[in-house]
Order: structure tokens, then sequence, then C-alpha cells
């Protein structure tokens, strides 16, 4: 700093000596330089205001501040690794919907009016001192019978009767019974149970009695004749008319007092009258 002042005294001393001897010369050139030496004079004494005005020390008044320590940033933790995802399994076809079930189909159903009549034939031979009461037998249906709906019981349909008296007659003047009923009706696999009495059955009336049986009371009434021809007639030809009209009267006494019975023929007719309604549904096509 010293130096440097020093060096601007030297320049203005310089300065003024140059200007002492421009001003010793005369003449017109002299004041042109003098002006020109005078306006440098000045440009020098400004700069000189200008160099003196910076007073520098040698030790500064206040000392800077230390920088502060930079701090290292930590480090930033590192991530943890993922697993890696399994890849991912291909979806499964979806399984095809189920067709719908067919709806089951509607089965019409038709009624047969009660006092229908139904005609069967016996299936078998039954005779009322052959059966007991409450043991069944069959007989098929002989001709269709239709229903409301168009609904029919097909010919040939199995009816099942049950006997209900079964009777034999000890003499020709006693009345046999020989009673069935009509239960159930069955065909197309299924059975239906009814009610029907029987209208009318086309029965046989036969004796049961043995000859065995007959020859006693043959026997037994020719002897009774004889004793009776005997008594009156007092001779043999009274005795032998006697015994001729007892053996007549004898089989007269067979025939009266035998045993008969009331039998329902294989193939015999029976005619049925519903008791009550009945509901049925048609017979499958084959």
């Amino acid at each position: 700093m010293r130096e440097y002042t020093r060096s601007s005294r030297t320049t203005v001393m310089m300065s003024s000596l140059a200007l002492a001897a421009l001003a010793a010369c005369g003449g017109e050139k002299a004041d042109n330089t003098l002006a020109s030496d005078s306006a440098l004079g000045r440009d020098l004494a400004l700069a000189q205001q200008d160099s003196v005005q910076p007073q520098l020390q040698d030790v500064p008044t206040t000392p800077p501040p230390a920088p502060e320590p930079t701090v290292a940033p930590a480090p930033a933790p590192r991530p943890t690794p993922r697993p890696a995802r399994p890849a991912p399994k291909p979806a499964a076809a979806p399984a095809p919907a189920p067709a719908p079930a067919p709806k089951p189909a509607v089965e019409v159903s038709g009624t047969v009016a009660a006092g229908t009549a139904l005609s069967f034939a016996s299936g078998e031979k039954v005779c009322s001192n052959t059966t007991s009461v409450g043991e069944k037998f069959t007989a098929d249906l002989s001709e269709s019978v239709n229903a409301t709906n168009g609904v029919t019981i097909p010919s040939g349909a199995t009816g099942t009767f049950e006997v209900l008296e079964a009777k034999t007659a000890k003499n020709s003047n006693d009345n046999t019974a020989l009673r069935v009923r009509l239960v159930s009706v069955q065909f197309g696999g299924k059975t239906y149970p009814v009610e029907g009495t029987v209208q009318t059955a086309s029965t046989e009336r036969i004796r049961s009695a043995t000859k065995g049986t007959d020859a006693k009371k043959v026997a037994g009434g020719a002897i009774l004749g004889a004793i009776a021809g005997q008594v009156i007639g007092k001779n043999t030809k009274g005795t032998v008319i006697g015994a001729a009209a007892g053996a007549a009267a004898g089989t007269a006494a067979a025939a009266a007092t035998a045993n008969y019975d009331t039998c329902l023929n294989t193939g015999s007719s029976i005619s049925v009258t519903l008791d009550g309604p009945v509901t049925i549904r048609p017979a499958p096509v084959r």
C-alpha cells in the first residue's frame, strides 16, 4: 500500500516538471500544449484522489468466520429386495355351464265318473266250496272305459276282486251265496284303488254231494217204501210196489237234500258299477 502512494506522488511531480518545461516555451504552440497539460493535470489529480481513498490495513479488524464443517449426508438405506413373485398360473378354462334339465312332462289325468259300468271276464274258476271270505282273484276288462280329458282305461286292464261271502247250500231250497266286489284296476304299471259293486255275474249252480251219499238216500227210501207196502198190502206184491215207490221217494229225497254250490267259471262275465269316481292317468304308448 505504501509503495502504491509513493509511486503516485512521483507521477505528480513528474507531471509538474513537464508543465513547467512547456511553459518556458513561447508562442501559440505553447498555449495549446499548456491547455492539454492542464487537462492532463486534472486527470492526474482525480487519479490521485481515487488512489488515496482505499486504506488497507495490514491486519483485518474482524477475522472472517470459520467455515462450518460440512457433514456428509447419511447414506440412504438400501431398499430391501422384494422376493420375486411367482409367475401367475394360467387361469383354468371355466367349466361349461350344465345344460338345463328338461322339464318333466305334465301328465294329463282323467276321471271316470261314479256309476260307470265296467265289464270283466273272470280269469279263473271260483266256487263257493273252494274259496273263502277275503280271498282275491283277477279278471280282465272286456272293453275300454272312457274318462275325462281323453284318458281311457284300456281293454285288458286287470281287475282285482275280493270274495265277500262263500256259502254251500244244504238242499235244493237253500240259497247258495258267492258274493264278490271289485277293489282295484291295474294298467300301465299303476294300480288304482276303486270301489265297485257286482251287478250281474254268469254263475253256475252245481251239486256238490257224492254219488255214495245219494245212493244211501235212495236205498233208505226204498227200505222205508217196502216196509210201508208190506204193512199196507200184506203180501209180496204190495211189498214190491211199496219198495218201488220208496225208491222213487228216496231219489227225490236225495235230490232235495243234496248240497249245492255256486261257481264262477273261467271266462264268465262280471258286470260292475263304480261306487265312486276314479282318477287315472293315460297308459304309456308302446
